[in-house]
């Protein structure tokens, strides 16, 4: 049974369409892109779009909104979400262009049009709550016949709000007041509050299975243009039939203030590790001190660790940064691990420990952990390095100068996406020592034209590694390049006159192995 139904709450007798959603002052300056025939489509709540997976948690009269940021990247294709958002019947899709995206693609367009599926080009300037406010206040003046005002149980849900109460205050007293389940999810999925109305234990709910909210009345909590999280309600049970459910965005708001007062403090409060991290990173700090200050911050620094880096392959990464932070914090939570991290040098900076627990392996965690964010950003948006096991403070320098050399190779020879630990990285653990201007001078003078990948030599160095690669087998470097064997003959014979008699010579050889090495530490790979 929908939860609507159950609160005797019908969209059906007091229906609000998207063209009167549009009549909203902050809606002012929106454009119809595309899909305009479908502008009578009802519109019965918002939703935000933080993840590219969003389809399992779209409901029905759903406006989705989103800022632009899970449209990144080759993998994103929006043609195929319009007609996904249009087959469960949502009530369009509105984007803010020019974050992340600056344009919406031409197939898109020409699906909403086909779907009559409205997609929106936001007002830049104006935040998400203040959108989303307006909705909801659009749909409960239609509903109370333009007669709305300030409940009581409103009231008191401020009153703890402006008390200094936190989200999952907020959370116990709607329990208390709806007589309902009611759960709080963070940007993570994580559970950041779960009460019944009657003081009893919730029943467990997986967040991360759509299925177990569909009886909900949900709302997202969103602070500015910030996606902090949602609050689903369950009607049902010892429920109040009184219940309006206006009641859940307005709920979601009043968090959204007490979020934003966490927020404030939480950012003063990772300026202040993030500038303490630093410093034991630079090894600028006496072991006194930094035991003191570790004990009162219960950082465990004094047992085995390793060097997490997450480096992103574009410069304006602040955004990006923020969220892996907050995602890597979020994929350690789980395994029982609290761990410093800090934005750094432009690059998210963790030290992974063990947590007191000797069946944590550090180096496995890290990995893990630097997976599931790339796994779960955008694709291709980050590299990751992993140090070798360091033994207390004092190690943490040579960890990070090696995870920054781990993720920076990582990218250049397999591609950014990858996480690399520095104990994989065989012979270019030696070139790193290397001075680099030393290492690009020799790797130069011995590929000569063919140390820059310009167009027109890319198949040259390519057929030259695999040459390399398989000791000078033409017939095995034929199959795998998928040319003829006459054809790696004369490249072969190209190569020894720009590059001299390498096929009887080993040293030179060995010279042009390290040679393509360094090149490839200098000029990445491909990250199309």
């Amino acid at each position: 049974m929908n939860a609507t139904d159950s609160l005797s709450y019908s969209y059906q007798n007091h229906p609000l369409t998207l063209r009167e959603v549009l009549e909203a002052p902050n809606f002012d300056g929106t454009k119809v892109l595309g899909g305009r025939a479908g502008l009578d489509r009802v519109v019965a709540s918002v939703n935000v779009m933080e993840n590219p997976d969003i389809i399992p948690w779209v409901k029905q009269d759903e406006l989705l909104i989103t800022v632009g940021y899970s449209l990144l990247g080759a993998d994103a294709d929006l043609a195929a979400l319009i007609g996904e958002l249009a087959d469960r019947d949502l009530a369009g899709f509105g984007v803010k262009l020019g974050p992340y995206i600056d344009e919406i693609d031409p197939e898109a367009l020409e699906v909403a049009e086909r779907r009559s599926f409205p997609i929106l080009a936001l007002p830049p300037t104006v935040s998400f709550d203040d959108l989303i406010a307006d909705v909801y206040q659009s749909r409960d003046s239609l509903l109370l016949g333009g007669m709305h005002r300030k409940s009581d149980r409103e009231q008191e849900l401020m009153n703890v709000a402006l008390g200094g109460g936190s989200a999952a205050d907020i959370a116990e007293r709607l329990a208390e007041l709806v007589h309902c389940e009611v759960m709080v999810l963070g940007l993570g999925q994580e559970i950041l509050a779960h009460r019944l109305g009657n003081g009893g234990t919730p029943p467990q709910r997986d967040p991360h299975d759509s299925l177990q909210f569909d009886a909900a009345i949900s709302a997202p909590i969103v602070f500015g243009s910030t996606y902090v999280g949602q609050l689903h309600v369950f009607p049902g049970g010892d429920g109040d039939g009184d219940f309006f459910p206006g009641l859940v965005p307005t709920c979601a708001q009043i968090m959204a203030l007490a979020a934003s007062r966490e927020i404030a403090v939480a950012s003063v409060d990772r300026q202040f590790r993030a500038e303490f991290l630093e410093q034991v990173l630079l090894n600028r700090l006496e072991s006194d001190e930094i035991t003191r200050r570790c004990q009162a911050l219960e950082w465990q620094l004094h047992l085995p660790s390793v060097v997490l880096v997450l480096s992103p392959a574009t410069l304006d990464a602040t955004p990006y940064l923020e969220r892996a932070r907050d995602m890597l914090d979020w994929a350690l939570r789980p395994r029982g691990l609290h761990a410093p991290l800090a934005i750094l040098n432009g690059e998210l900076v963790a030290i992974v420990g063990t947590g007191g627990n000797s069946s944590n392996d550090p180096e496995t965690v890290a990995v893990e952990a630097a997976r599931e964010v790339i796994g779960r950003s955008v694709h291709g948006l980050w590299s990751a390095g992993i140090s070798d096991r360091v033994e207390g403070a004092a190690g943490l320098e040579r960890g990070w100068f090696q995870a920054r050399m781990a993720s920076k190779v990582t990218r250049s020879v397999r591609g950014v996406g990858q996480a690399g630990r520095f104990a994989e990285l065989g012979i270019y653990r030696l070139l790193i020592d290397i001075d680099p201007s030393r290492r690009e001078s020799f790797a130069r003078e011995v590929l000569g034209e063919l140390y820059e990948p310009v167009e027109g030599k890319a198949e040259l160095r390519r057929t030259l590694a695999v040459l390399l690669d398989s000791n000078m087998n033409l017939a095995e470097t034929a199959r795998t390049l998928h040319y003829h064997y006459n054809s790696i003959r004369y490249r072969t014979t190209q190569l020894e006159k720009m590059l001299g008699p390498f096929l009887s010579d080993p040293t030179r050889r060995l010279e042009l192995h390290v040679a393509l090495l360094i090149s490839e530490m200098v000029n990445p790979v491909n990250e199309e």
